[in-house]
């Protein structure tokens, strides 16, 4: 019988890194604990996730906001069409069965609705729009139907988004501290110099009795490089194995890799209907998969608590210091469902399309930076367009 085991999630107090943040005495108590955390969440031996607590406002905006995805998706098909944006290869707007789930099915388990939280008009050039045209198009708003979407939605992204820099700040110190050679604030400043943070809110439709599932071949096709975790861990094995009963199960979001710095995301808020009702299931939810051993575990979120995933561009560009991990998210089983939906935000922090993705003095490239798809020389935007390009068919 294969064993299983669990993991916490490394907790963070908001009030410790803004304190950090403009710390300039060196290493103090705090400091030397906050450096042992970013380590423990981002090092190799991490799952690459942590949260923060106590960040002002987070958890009366979270409610306001989330809500709201539900409200959208309940919206006719032929008033949501009028926020779809193919040109931006459904990077801005909605988006709903564009992604393909690991067995090359599309993906209609999930509706997104993508845009920058903190610049409404990345760019005027129509150049960089054209080439970069997932970061650079100009954001849709649903105004006109849900008037109340715009300001929520905006609101809890910046806050995210500064939260996030904070958590930033504190891998460039951790990463300078193992690295003297390594620039000062090398990491933040790619994102606070950045205008393509992009906020995704998502919907996950209640599982239906009639739809497809993910089997576990499928589930586990895509490498291992693909992949996330969470706080109770189980073997791959385990993970698609009948011993759990898990054969009819969907996944709600296939393994993947965030290929930005660092993403921001809330707990999920279920509903039923109108109604917020708990979780149907304790086995669904995010699911992380670990570098070293390859367990998986299933992360479970504070609904007042901020979580921060580490990115692949934020990997290459600390030489692999800090360690993004794949994840997915599983949906409840149909027979415990009764129609509950899931609903979230992720906000994507990332530098811009210009950006050239580089490794520190000294660092071995390809045996420490650990990403596939990263060339040396590359810019964040191409970097992005190649892994856009693994999720979603090509457009005309």
């Amino acid at each position: 019988m294969t064993k299983t085991a669990t993991q916490a999630v490394v907790e963070v107090q908001y009030d410790k890194l803004v304190k950090s943040a403009v710390n300039e005495e060196g290493a103090t108590n705090d400091e030397i604990l906050l450096a042992q955390q970013i380590q423990q969440a981002y090092g190799p031996a991490g799952l690459g996730i942590l949260t923060v607590s106590g960040a002002p406002g987070f958890a009366e905006l979270r409610q306001s906001l989330l809500p709201l995805a539900q409200a959208f998706a309940a919206l006719p098909d032929k008033i949501k069409d009028l926020y779809i944006d193919p040109a931006s290869t459904y990077n801005f707007g909605w988006s709903h069965g564009i992604e393909r789930l690991a067995n090359g099915q599309p993906d209609r388990y999930k509706g997104s609705f993508y845009a920058n939280p903190l610049v409404d008009v990345p760019t005027t050039d129509d150049a960089l729009i054209k080439q970069f045209p997932a970061y650079c198009r100009p954001n849709i708003w649903p105004t006109q139907h849900l008037p109340q979407y715009q300001p929520a939605f905006q609101a809890l992204g910046r806050l995210i988004c500064e939260v996030g820099m904070l958590v930033t700040k504190a891998c460039d110190k951790y990463v300078q501290a193992q690295n003297p050679g390594f620039p000062p604030g090398l990491l933040l400043q790619s994102i606070q110099q950045s205008s393509c943070n992009k906020g995704r809110l998502l919907h996950y439709f209640p599982p239906e009795p009639s739809s497809c599932t993910v089997s576990a071949e499928a589930s586990t096709s895509l490498s291992h490089d693909d992949m996330p975790s969470t706080s109770s861990t189980s073997s791959d094995k385990e993970n698609g194995s009948s011993k759990h009963n898990r054969q009819e199960e969907g996944d709600w979001c296939g393994w993947h890799t965030d290929h930005g710095s660092l993403t921001g995301l809330t707990s999920a808020l279920y509903m039923k209907g109108d109604d917020i009702v708990p979780s149907p299931d304790p086995q669904a939810g995010l699911y992380i998969r670990a570098r070293q051993g390859g367990e998986v575990t299933q992360v479970c979120i504070p609904s007042d608590h901020i979580a921060f995933q580490m990115g692949e561009a934020m990997q290459v560009m600390s030489g692999g210091l800090l360690r993004a991990t794949p994840h997915c998210v599983r949906a409840p089983r149909r027979d415990m469902s009764g129609g509950v939906s899931r609903n979230t935000l992720a906000v994507f922090m990332q530098p811009r399309w210009d950006h050239i993705l580089e490794t520190p003095e000294g660092c071995s490239l390809d045996s420490q930076v650990g990403v596939g798809q990263w060339q040396p020389g590359i810019s964040f935007g191409d970097f992005a367009e190649r892994t856009v390009q693994r999720y979603y068919p090509a457009t005309a």
